[in-house]
């Protein structure tokens, strides 16, 4: 398998998400969930698998830490040591990974530099396998984890995740084995697919959580795209009823239902989407994916709408307790004063 070098990479939402700094073990993703936007990349990409090189992406840490002068997103992670997410293109725990073990290697070289991350997976039998170095990242305060279960449970195992991932049973076996041994662990429940998930669907997740022990979960709607209808609408999936419900209108009482729910059966709920959710909502975490971490990035949405709810009202305020250096300043200024139009401001959740 060829190797590619940019592994280690910056979202281009990172004014929005608190954990944008990422690591992608593979290049492509063999799962190849029929309802992931990012397999559109593919066209791109090409659909040939690639690994990234560990003795790379250690020695680009180790310079990046001692970058006296850092310019780019990516050199500001680096230099601050931001909690690194595992999972952001591609599964870091699909099957190819029992050859190459890639990840297992990554893991073994973050233990190693005391660097913080989240592994993002919908493949816990790996994690299970992985325990011994996994254990040992948790009890240096490092680990994270972040298994993926979406609330149709096992009919999205079976219809989107094509039977191809580990059943959702053993997921939440998995889930609370981790939490016995005191990993700081958190469900991310994306997407929540209006028009296709009921919000009975989500209700009875919630319970299923709590019922393993799981405290903590994230929503957010659908990312629906040209390249995901098409592939929806090829298994008989009515993407005119979802693209009708995504729409915020329509989203934000359903997203309200959600929220509600949670707070109902004592779930600490995620939710990436600072519009819909209202002013009033107060996210208890430090990302929007429900799981607490040691170093996010904090220039972002998520951490501006929680200083605002406290009280920080001017603009210069909220920039100066949040800039890390990671995001353009003059575009979170106009995202913080409502001034963009082509996208969501904070405005817009009208917290100012």
């Amino acid at each position: 398998m060829k190797t590619y070098k940019a592994a280690l990479s910056v979202r281009g939402d990172c004014l929005y998400c608190p954990l944008p700094f990422s690591l992608d073990s593979y290049w492509n993703c063999g799962t190849n969930c029929h309802h992931c936007y990012f397999r559109r990349l593919n066209h791109t990409w090409g659909t040939e698998q690639r690994k990234a090189d560990p003795q790379a992406v250690y020695r680009q840490l180790r310079a990046g830490l001692r970058n006296p002068n850092p310019k780019s997103n990516l050199a500001h992670c680096l230099s601050k040591k931001k909690t690194i997410r595992f999972g952001n293109k591609s599964d870091p725990l699909q099957p190819c990974e029992d050859q190459h073990k890639v990840t297992l290697k990554l893991i073994r070289i973050l233990t190693k530099l005391q660097w913080s991350f989240v592994v993002q997976t919908r493949f816990t039998e790996r994690l299970m396998r992985y325990e011994e170095w996994l254990i040992r990242s948790n009890k240096s305060g490092l680990l994270s984890l972040m298994p993926i279960i979406s609330p149709g449970l096992s009919k999205d195992w079976e219809v989107l995740e094509r039977g191809r991932t580990t059943p959702i049973k053993e997921r939440l076996k998995h889930c609370r084995h981790f939490l016995k041994l005191g990993v700081n662990l958190g469900v991310n429940g994306e997407p929540f697919i209006p028009g296709y998930h009921k919000v009975s669907d989500f209700e009875k997740t919630c319970r299923l959580l709590k019922a393993y022990g799981i405290k903590s979960y994230n929503t957010y709607n659908f990312h629906f795209n040209a390249f995901v209808a098409k592939r929806l609408h090829a298994i008989g999936i009515d993407i005119e009823k979802i693209w009708y419900h995504n729409r915020d209108e329509y989203w934000k009482p359903i997203l309200q239902q959600l929220l509600d729910i949670s707070k109902k059966h004592g779930i600490i709920l995620g939710c990436p989407d600072f519009v819909n959710s209202g002013p009033d909502w107060i996210e208890s975490r430090n990302t929007c994916c429900g799981v607490q971490v040691p170093n996010p990035c904090t220039y972002n949405t998520h951490h501006w709408k929680h200083l605002i709810q406290g009280g920080a009202l001017q603009t210069d305020e909220v920039d100066r307790f949040t800039y890390d250096g990671i995001g353009d300043r003059e575009e979170a200024r106009k995202i913080l004063t409502g001034e963009k139009c082509d996208m969501y401001t904070m405005k817009d959740a009208k917290v100012i």
